[in-house]
This record gives structure tokens, C-alpha cells and sequence, in this order.
């Protein structure tokens, strides 16, 4: 069949629709005014029976070929949990009105096929189908109720794309956190093998000609190792399965404890320790370090040169833990973008390696704390990044 129109089968209102479009179909079709009537009354008259007694019925009005002559048609379809009527008051009175109507019931449903003879008089062949298909799409809906559920059934379709893109989003997520896992935990292995050769390797060399190179391979493993730590921190965020083992600490001795481990961490940098503070705070240990030492490593990235301060100033209820450089600073685009994951800004692709996870992985660990991350940052003018912690007794 050639379809025309469809129409949703809900309610009496659809009725009329199916009534009027019926009648428009057949006289765009070259139909004579007692055989429009005719047609469109047994199709309402169906649509009737099957609004009563089925679910989610549809209505199809089109044209059929057979031999060489041209019917006009309705296709009703329809779910049924019984056993249909065929001997309906709507469908015996439908059958007086027009020649054919079949009802065919099986496992995919209800479809009731009414057809009616177009005259070759109507001169009805493929082109002037496809110019009644052009103008009934030119002319839009026949009444306010249909252009409702047009809108309607464009919005249901939309909401329907939305969530299967929702739903593919969501599998794809998945896959990718299962993968930074398994990947994870494989490359851990053969990475920890390699430190360790690397390590032994050095004592053996004793200030050898191949100490340099031995020293520079274990300097790369330490940066994979992080990388890769990262990737699986990523993992476990995305999955829930982040844990702390959180322990009340002295903030002084806990970011002592952190600059001790900046100096050999950023020897290229003079790293400057202002700690005014007596309190302590509920915290996982290594967690927080490894939040201090990613504002650290950014700090010395984006410094070429001068000081990196790290500040801890606390009151009764919050302790700040700043760290400050007199780098190249950040737009206001890139600080409102900064904690997303993988954001790296545009000017620093190609200059500084990264992929754009510590400060991601680092807001989750604070936020996880119960505190804040915040940034304050003029472009050529460096950065203070700022760590805001509850305080306990």
C-alpha cells in the first residue's frame, strides 16, 4: 500500500479525524461525493469498533494496485488480548458500505483492510498519487485536534531518540569504566616489575655510564604509574567504589609531612611552607596528599620559574590550604571548566602534556571530604588554588 495518512486511534475525537481525512483522501483522489461519504463512514466505523474493543489501534489511508486497477484503503491495526468480534455492529454495517473488508487476526495482531474501487475515470496512476502525497503535506493538519497530535507524536518520538540516546550514553560509560579497570590493574603489573629492575639496575651501576639512562627510566615509570592510578581512580569514581580510610590528623604535621615529599617530588622549584594552624581534621591521609601534590605539580607545570607557596590559615570552623604560583595564570572560560574531566584549555595542548584527570579526580576527593575546591586565577598573573576543609575537635 502507498500510505497517505496515518492516525492514532485513541479516543472518539479520533473518530472525526479519521472521518474527515478520509473523506479528504478519496477527494484528492478524484472520487465522486457519495462514494467519499461511503468510504469514510465504514473507515469510522471500524475505527469505532476497534477504539472500543483493542489497544493502540492505527489507521492507514493510501492507495493498493491489483492487476491494473487502483483501490483506495484503510489499514486498521491494532493489539487485541481476545478474540476480536467480526460480527461487530460498526464492522457489519462497514461491510454494506464498502466491497472488501478483511479482517486478519494472528500473532502480530488485528488488521482490518477496507478497499474501494477507484474508476479509471479518476485517471489515478503513480504521479498523481505522488502529487496528492505533496498536497496533503502542503496542506498540514486538517483541524486543531490533529495538529495537536502531530506535535504531540513529535515530541513522544523525541523524548523516545533522547532516551535511547540516554541508554547508549549510559552502556558506552560503562564499557569505558569497566575498561580503565581491567586496563588498570594489567598495566600495574608489569609496570611495578619494571621500576623494580630499573631500581636494582641503578645500585648495580654505581654512577655508571648507564645511570643516567637507568634514572630517566624510573623517572618515566613513576609518571605511569601515576597515570595509570589516575585512570583507575577515574574508574572508581564512575562506579561508586572511591574509598577512604579517613583518621583525625594534625593539619601542621600532615602538610609537613606533604612539603618534605615536594621537595624531592619538585626539585626544580623552591616551594615555600606558611602553616598557621592548630587544628585537625578528619581525613583519609593519602587521599589528601595526593590532592596537595596535584595542585603542587600543577603549580610547578605552569611556572617556568619563581616560588610555589603553600599557605594554611584556619578558623573554627574550616581550615583553607592554598597553594600559589606565579605561573601563566588561566582565563575566566578555562577556571569555569577546570575540575570537568578531561578539560584541558586550548593554548596549553601542544606546550604541556596531561589529560585533564587530577583536578577532576582531586574535587571528588575534597567534595567526598565534605569541603570545596576553588581557583582564583589572572592570566599571566598565576594561580591560587584553594582547598577548604571542615575542622574537628
Amino acid at each position: 500500500m502507498k500510505e497517505l495518512a496515518t492516525i492514532t486511534l485513541e479516543n472518539e475525537m479520533d473518530l472525526t479525524l479519521a472521518y474527515k481525512r478520509s473523506i479528504r483522501t478519496a477527494e484528492l483522489l478524484g472520487l465522486t461525493k457519495s462514494t467519499q461519504t461511503a468510504f469514510a463512514t465504514a473507515v469510522s466505523e471500524v475505527c469505532r469498533e476497534v477504539i472500543d474493543k483493542a489497544f493502540d489501534g492505527l489507521l492507514h489511508l493510501g492507495t493498493t494496485k491489483i492487476d491494473n486497477r487502483y483501490f483506495i484503503t484503510a489499514s486498521i491495526t491494532a493489539r487485541v488480548e481476545d478474540d476480536f468480534p467480526r460480527n461487530a455492529t460498526g464492522i457489519e454495517y462497514a461491510q454494506k458500505l464498502v466491497p472488501v473488508l478483511d479482517i486478519l487476526l494472528g500473532e502480530s495482531g488485528l488488521e482490518i483492510v477496507l478497499k474501494l474501487g477507484i474508476p479509471h475515470s479518476a485517471r489515478v496512476d503513480q504521479s498523481k498519487i505522488a502529487a496528492v502525497n505533496k498536497q496533503m503535506d502542503e496542506e498540514g493538519p486538517i483541524s486543531a485536534y490533529e495538529e495537536v497530535k502531530i506535535r504531540n507524536a513529535a515530541l513522544f518520538r523525541q523524548s523516545q531518540q533522547q532516551e535511547l540516546a540516554l541508554m547508549n550514553a549510559t552502556y558506552l560509560d560503562q564499557q569505558k569504566n569497566e575498561f580503565l579497570s581491567v586496563a588498570s590493574h594489567e598495566l600495574n603489573t608489569p609496570l611495578t616489575i619494571l621500576r623494580a629492575y630499573a631500581q636494582i639496575a641503578l645500585r648495580e651501576s654505581k654512577d655508571g655510564p648507564l645511570t643516567k639512562y637507568l634514572s630517566k627510566i624510573e623517572l618515566q615509570s613513576i609518571k605511569l604509574g601515576q597515570l595509570i592510578g589516575q585512570l583507575l581512580d577515574i574508574s572508581k569514581i564512575e562506579n561508586g567504589k572511591l574509598t577512604y580510610e579517613k583518621e583525625v590528623t594534625s593539619a601542621s604535621a600532615f602538610l609537613g609531612g606533604c612539603m618534605e615529599a615536594g621537595h624531592l617530588l619538585f626539585p626544580t622549584h623552591e616551594l615555600i611552607l606558611d602553616v598557621d594552624c592548630a587544628c585537625n581534621l578528619l581525613i583519609d591521609p593519602i587521599r589528601l596528599e595526593q590532592v596537595i601534590n596535584n595542585l603542587l605539580s600543577n603549580a610547578v607545570k605552569y611556572s617556568e620559574s619563581g616560588p610555589v607557596r603553600i599557605t594554611a590559615r584556619a578558623d573554627q570552623r574550616f581550615l583553607t590550604i592554598s597553594v600559589i604560583d606565579e605561573g601563566m595564570g588561566m582565563s575566566e572560560d578555562t577556571q569555569s571548566h577546570i575540575f570537568d574531566k578531561f578539560f584541558r584549555a586550548t593554548q596549553i595542548t601542544k606546550s604541556h602534556s596531561g589529560l585533564g584527570m587530577g583536578l577532576y579526580i582531586a574535587a571528588r576527593i575534597i567534595s567526598d571530604h565534605g569541603g570545596t575546591i576553588q581557583v582564583e586565577s589572572v592570566l599571566g598573573g598565576g594561580t591560587t588554588m584553594s582547598v577548604v576543609l571542615p575542622v574537628v575537635n
